[in-house]
């Protein structure tokens, strides 16, 4: 069973990483705990499948990343480019 739980937290920063990092800081600390109220999604998933989702996702990343950088450079690095989604989920898998 995989279990989803989120809250919005709001917080006071310069930027999103700076956010981002005071609410990890807040939750390590145990200022921020979630509980039922805050089960967003509830799946009843296969462990193989998990893993075989989290495969395809780095591998199709993989598969595209250097191709979509080289097309990210030459364009001179737009805000829309799917590079930076790619860029994104490679770091947040990772």
């Amino acid at each position: 069973m995989e279990e989803l739980l989120s809250r919005t937290i709001d917080v006071q920063a310069n930027d999103i990483k700076e956010a981002i990092a005071i609410v990890e800081q807040m939750y390590r600390d145990e200022e921020v705990v979630l509980d039922y109220t805050d089960l967003t999604r509830q799946d009843i998933v296969s462990h193989d499948l998990i893993n075989e989702k989290e495969s395809l996702i780095k591998e199709v990343i993989e598969y595209r990343y250097a191709d979509e950088e080289k097309h990210f450079a030459e364009l001179e690095e737009p805000e829309d480019h799917i590079f930076l989604k790619l860029k994104r989920l490679k770091d947040m898998i990772n």
